[in-house]
């Protein structure tokens, strides 16, 4: 009688060694990648569309919007930054906070260095004023 040895055919083998390998693939991507920085870009949002409104809205006196009328001077500057003040209060959210820059001066709050803020800047005939917001 010849040789009872069990053999293991080659594609049994090779199978095994694959099952092994995708394991090993499949193991390494497991925990992830972490994931994009959603409060970023909701922040983004936040600044973009808090400009987009401001930069719609009437203004009090003789300027085409509010925020061309804010960048006029540092009178109107004077005389209008509360009001937007006021009206960021009711635009925006509870938990966020802002601040709008112009070359006149600066409505809100200051920020943190330490925070992550959206902002976005809308240009006027009278200079560029920009809006940032960040989490409370």
């Amino acid at each position: 009688m010849g040789d009872r040895r069990g053999q293991l055919s080659t594609p049994v083998v090779e199978a095994g060694l694959g099952v092994i390998l995708i394991f090993a693939v499949v193991s390494t991507f497991a925990p992830g990648v972490p994931g994009p920085d959603t409060q970023q870009a909701q922040l983004g949002i936040y600044a973009e569309d808090t400009a987009t409104v401001l930069s719609g809205e009437s203004p009090q006196h003789q300027d085409a919007t509010r925020l061309t009328e804010l960048a006029r001077s540092e009178a109107a500057f004077d005389r209008e930054h509360e009001r937007l003040d006021r009206r960021l209060d009711r635009l925006l959210p509870d938990n966020l906070l802002y601040q709008v820059e112009t070359e006149h001066g600066v409505v809100g709050m200051q920020r943190p260095s330490s925070v992550s803020y959206g902002s976005a800047t809308v240009p006027t005939e009278y200079g560029d004023v920009t809006v940032r917001v960040w989490y409370a």
